[in-house]
């Protein structure tokens, strides 16, 4: 009862938000959208505090959505280090391959002849390694416009007292020519495609483990209908703002398409029927859960982070009698060893 009322305060937020949504998506199919910030609740991890490292993820995000036409999807601060994932498209369809991404602003930095010095955490570039994640430096300058990037692999990388440094090339500029160079990033076979999917969510998927989740998508209608405008609520506090914001612009023939591309580790079913506004767009609430793989995986990553668990031997049974010459010349056969050249061994 709570997740139906839950699922239907949703879908009158929803509806009081079609019209202006409506009125958006037409201006916005004549003057090209310059992309919104996603907005995070502070449970997730919240946006940089620092107004240069905002400007540095806003600048990045420009050249993968206006330049590569990718998506871009910015992520919680977390512990791993990763602040947002470019997303390839095909298109304008979903792939399901990401481009994990760290951002820095290059105030930070030391510059050494032209290049970029970067200093990084060990244990974000451990995780990156264990979970074969194909991370990409990037630097930025908001103000100026300069931006470079470099591949974040270990042959890239030199230990340092405190962490790991990399030189970042002036060569690399970022902009519509390097999209070949990211292209040959990521990897294409499916078992990556996966493993980095679950890498890259794995905060996402804590959080949506044990709580009522749902998903709302906008789908515009058109040739190919195009999926957008993603809200993720968590939680069952009847809150009228999603936790998670996506602004996502996506072409696929259907929603489940776009969800199993994008969140393979989720499973899904629908909280309510579709409901249609104006005959333009039509709004999808889903109700979403971890998977068993996703649970299991968890809880994998957990065990495998904190070690053995400090377990007491277990003890044997008592004996209820004695081995029998017959039982141990039939034990020494098995084990391809006659009682004569056991006895001449001895």
């Amino acid at each position: 009862m709570v997740r139906l009322l839950q699922a239907g305060i949703i879908a009158i937020t929803t509806l009081a938000a079609a019209a202006p949504r409506l009125l958006a998506t037409i201006w916005h199919r004549i003057v090209p959208p310059i992309p919104a910030r996603r907005r995070h609740d502070i449970a997730l991890g919240g946006q940089p505090a620092d107004p240069a490292m905002r400007m540095a993820i806003d600048a990045v995000e420009k050249v993968f959505v206006r330049d590569f036409k990718w998506s871009f999807r910015r992520l919680p601060v977390s512990k791993v280090g990763i602040d947002a994932r470019a997303e390839i498209l095909d298109s304008g369809r979903p792939t399901g391959k990401f481009l994990p991404l760290q951002i820095r602003s290059i105030p930070s930095w030391v510059e050494a002849g032209g290049d970029y010095i970067h200093r990084g955490e060990r244990s974000h570039l451990d995780y990156w390694a264990k979970h074969l994640l194909p991370v990409c430096i990037v630097i930025a300058d908001a103000r100026s416009g300069i931006m470079r990037w470099q591949r974040a692999d270990k042959g890239n990388c030199a230990e340092t007292e405190s962490g790991w440094e990399m030189v970042v090339p002036a060569a690399n500029v970022l902009d519509a020519n390097a999209k070949f160079c990211f292209d040959e990033a990521v990897a294409s076979d499916q078992e990556s495609l996966m493993r980095s999917a679950f890498a890259l969510d794995r905060e996402l998927m804590e959080e949506v483990q044990d709580q009522t989740t749902f998903f709302v998508w906008d789908e515009w209608g058109d040739t190919t209908a195009i999926f957008s405008n993603l809200q993720i609520y968590i939680g069952e506090d009847g809150r009228d703002e999603p936790d998670i914001r996506i602004d996502y612009l996506l072409r696929a023939d259907n929603l489940h398409d776009v969800m199993t591309r994008l969140f393979p580790w989720a499973t899904y079913s629908y909280a309510e029927p579709i409901k249609e506004y104006s005959e333009e767009v039509a709004v999808h609430v889903l109700e979403v859960e971890l998977r068993p793989e996703a649970e299991a995986y968890l809880e994998a990553e957990d065990f495998l982070v904190a070690g053995y668990p400090d377990e007491e031997e277990p003890c044997a049974p008592e004996s209820e009698g004695y081995v029998t010459a017959q039982e141990e010349e039939a034990f020494w056969r098995s084990r391809g060893v006659s009682r004569g050249h056991r006895n001449q061994d001895e």
